[in-house]
Order: structure tokens, then sequence, then C-alpha cells
């Protein structure tokens, strides 16, 4: 196996396609050019700073891509936050990094921070890898009111990387989407890790995209569920769709009744992967019949144990439903900074999730729900107590509670009940919640009400186990 620096930066790909967004392309070649200038504008200020995060906020995902490898090659903690994170939010995330030396496309030069074009003055150096010490750090939304910082080690994301590509059956032949910016390790990394090429695809419209899928020339389509979602409204032409030879699906359980429209009306088998921050990829279904392919996120791929729990702890036996419980060599190993929420999920060598199912007969994973408060908002995946905290903030609101109420193509979508002065206007609280929030963390509708039920502890009460439907 080899690292993913390594990998992504070999030589001999120097002249291929790695990236290409909005009609430009950026070769492996360019790729390790800008990386090696990084590295070596970033290794004097890194070498005094110590136990640093890079904390990496450049909009574009050529430029992300590269400081992120250079950070890992020197054996940094790296964390890539997206654009559209409101002030409170980044402070935040940025708390949760400290210490922290922040590089983005705008920051001016200051302690702790540093503008992208500074760095690009250095001349290109080696990347050696420092893999070994090196850190990934994502955020996940837990129940806490703020996001949790998810650490692991990046040879074990290495390792993961390389299980999926493996499981897929992604080469250096494949045109791989990507429908945002974001370093996703599903689609971006194990495609570039296989050498293939990346094509990001702006999500704008049903047409739109099977348009791009054909006009790109896509063999992998890579996507969330709220992107198969919305791609099942338009059905494909046969010349969309002419060169896809596999569709993956990740961040959540893509409905069985949505498999089977993309199967009817476009011949693409979506195969779900099942993943989180704290597990990585656990399983990949790779079955050819369709009931288990719409219904199942396949089995566990080569190294991962999965144990189905009842609420004593006990492994159940097969076709009993209870927790999901994971254990492999590429789980991530802590929440940075967060030693309760640590205790509660890593248990050992194991990941202790919040999803629900059961194993069947066959060894196939069957997800059925899961036991916890967060709102799953399309590719998103809410913290309702983060929401009713921006609500709090409003000198009119005494009391919230956010909740997830269904939706047929968006999964859930955040909905604030609100104890508030009289007179108080929905699109007030909403204006607030607009300067607070990133966007899809606002709510969708203020329902007013005159009161929040409450448990004998005081704290609203939640729907604490979802079932999901089909």
């Amino acid at each position: 196996m080899a690292s993913i620096v390594n990998a992504v930066l070999e030589a001999d790909r120097a002249e291929r396609p790695a990236i290409v967004r909005d009609g430009s392309v950026t070769t492996y070649g360019e790729l390790a050019d800008l990386t090696g200038r990084l590295t070596q504008g970033l290794r004097p200020r890194v070498r005094e700073a110590g136990d640093v995060c890079l904390v990496v906020s450049h909009p574009d995902l050529e430029e992300s891509l590269a400081l992120t490898l250079a950070g890992w090659s020197l054996g940094l903690r790296v964390a890539v936050l997206p654009p559209y994170l409101k002030a409170r939010e980044r402070e935040s995330v940025l708390a949760a990094c400290e210490p922290v030396m922040e590089v983005s496309d705008t920051t001016i030069d200051a302690p702790g921070s540093l503008s992208f074009a500074t760095l690009l003055r250095a001349s290109r150096g080696p990347v050696a890898t420092s893999e070994d010490s090196a850190w990934h750090e994502t955020f996940t939304s837990g129940t806490t009111g703020r996001s949790k910082c998810v650490d692991r080690r990046v040879s074990r994301l290495s390792h993961d990387i390389d299980q999926l590509v493996a499981a897929t059956g992604i080469t250096a032949d494949d045109r791989v989407t990507a429908m945002t910016t974001a370093l996703s390790t599903t689609s971006v990394l194990p495609a570039l890790y296989a050498g293939a090429t990346v094509v990001t695809i702006p999500l704008q419209s049903p047409r739109q995209f099977w348009q791009a899928i054909g006009e790109q020339r896509i063999t992998v389509v890579s996507g969330t569920p709220y992107a198969y979602e919305l791609a099942i409204r338009k059905r494909p032409r046969p010349s969309d769709v002419s060169t896809v030879r596999l569709a993956l699906t990740t961040s959540a359980r893509l409905r069985p009744t949505t498999i089977r429209q993309l199967m009817a009306d476009a011949g693409i088998i979506p195969r779900n992967i099942m993943c989180s921050s704290e597990s990585g990829h656990i399983a990949y279904n790779q079955s050819e019949d369709p009931e288990v392919i719409s219904s199942s996120v396949g089995r566990p791929l080569p190294g991962v144990q999965v144990e189905i729990r009842g609420e004593d702890g006990a492994v159940l036996p097969d076709t009993r439903e209870g927790r999901v419980c994971v254990r492999s060599p590429f789980t991530a190993t802590r929440y940075r900074k967060n030693p309760r929420e640590t205790a509660s999920v890593f248990q050992g060598d194991w990941v202790v999730s919040t999803d629900i199912g059961y194993r069947d007969k066959q060894g196939f994973i069957h997800l059925t729900g899961r036991n916890d408060h967060k709102i799953h908002f399309g590719a998103a995946k809410l913290d309702p107590q983060e929401i009713e905290d921006a609500l709090l903030r409003h000198p009119a609101v005494t009391d919230a509670m956010v909740v997830g109420e269904d939706h047929p193509r968006l999964g859930q979508t955040p909905t604030a009940r609100v104890v508030a002065s009289p007179g108080t206007a929905a699109e007030e609280l909403l204006g607030h919640c607009r300067e607070q929030l990133s966007a899809t963390k606002v709510p969708q509708r203020i329902e007013f009400v005159v009161e929040i039920p409450k448990d004998f502890k005081g704290q609203p009460v939640r729907p604490r186990y979802v079932r999901f439907d089909q």
C-alpha cells in the first residue's frame, strides 16, 4: 500500500489530467509542482510553530488538495474548512484545532495565518512524506451544541482509501465526479489515489446534471443521496449515461425507491457505501441481486469487523436489529479535546455508532434507522442544538426546539418550534439565523408554540429513535 501523498504525486503520472474544473485541466505534474512549492513555503514556518494544525480555507479544489498534501508531507494535522462557514462556526472549529496556522486565498499574513500567495513565492522542493505523524481532521455534528473534531491518522486514511479503490475497481482510466470542491474521501481522494481524473460537476438541475455526465464522458458517478434524489426528477438520455460503468453513493443510505428508479430510468446501478467520519469506509454493496442492491449497504470491506449489539452491549445474532459497531485498521481514534465524547464512541478498538440495523444470513448489512438527534438534511447532518443556540441568542426568543420533518427528496428538513414574545415575525428569526449560521443550518420553517415539552431533567423531548422509510 502506497501512502496517499506518494500515490497522488507519482512521477509517471505527470502528463495525465488530475482535475477538470470549469473547463480547465490540472495535470498530475502541475499538482505535484504546486504541492512542492507549498511544502517549501510551509517548511520553515511549521518548524518554528511546533504542534500546529494547518487550517486550509482556500475555496478551490486544486489549491486545497495541494495544501493538504503539503501539510501531510510535513507531518501536520490538517483541517479543510468549507468556505461557507459563518464567523461563529469558524471560531468553534478553530478552537477545536488549536494551535492553528490558517492558509487561504484572502488571509493577510499575521501570527497564526498565511496567504496562499506568500507560500507560492517558494521554489519547488522535495516532498518527502511524514505520513506516520500526520493527522486528518474532519468535523461532525454532535449533541453538545458544537461540531466535534474527528482525528484520524493519515496512515489509516491511506489504508482506508486503498481498500475502497480495490473494492470499487476504480482505475487510472476512469473519470470520476466531484459534486463540490470539498476534499471528499469517497470520490476525490480515491480517484487520485488510483490515478484517475476528477471532474467537478456543479449540481444545479437534473437536466444539467445528466448533460454534464454525458459531455464529460464520466465513467464513475460519485454523489450524495441528495444528488441522486434530484437527478431522478429527469430521465436521462441514453447518450448521457453511455459511458457510466459505476455509480457510488455515500454520506447516508440511499432510499430503495430511488435506487430502483435509477436502475429503471437510467440503467445505472447505484451502489451504497457505508461510511462515517469516525469509522471510515465500512461496507460496500457488490451484489448483483436487485433486491439486495436496493435494500443493503453491502458486506463489510476486507479487514473491517462489524457487530450488531443490543442495548446491553451483547452481540446479536443475524437478522436481529441493534446498534452497529465497527472495528478496523482505518477508523479514527478520538475526538480532539473532547474526552467525554471520545469515551462514549471510541470504546477500545471499537467505534460505537448511532446507526441501527441488522446483518442478514448472507452477511449483508441493512440499516433501518439511527439512534441520535441529528437531522439528515440532504447531504448535511445537522445538530439541532446548534440551531437552537442560535435562535436563543435572539432577544425575543425564550425557548426553542429544532426537529427534522420528513421530506420526500431531502430526507428531513430542519423545523424550529419557538416560544417568543408576541408580535415576533418568523422572517425576523430566519434573518437572525442567516447571520449566525451557514445556509444549510437555517430552519426551513418557524412554528410558534406556547411551550416546549421537557423531560424530568428539563431537556427538550426529542424523537430519540428515527426509523428509515422505504
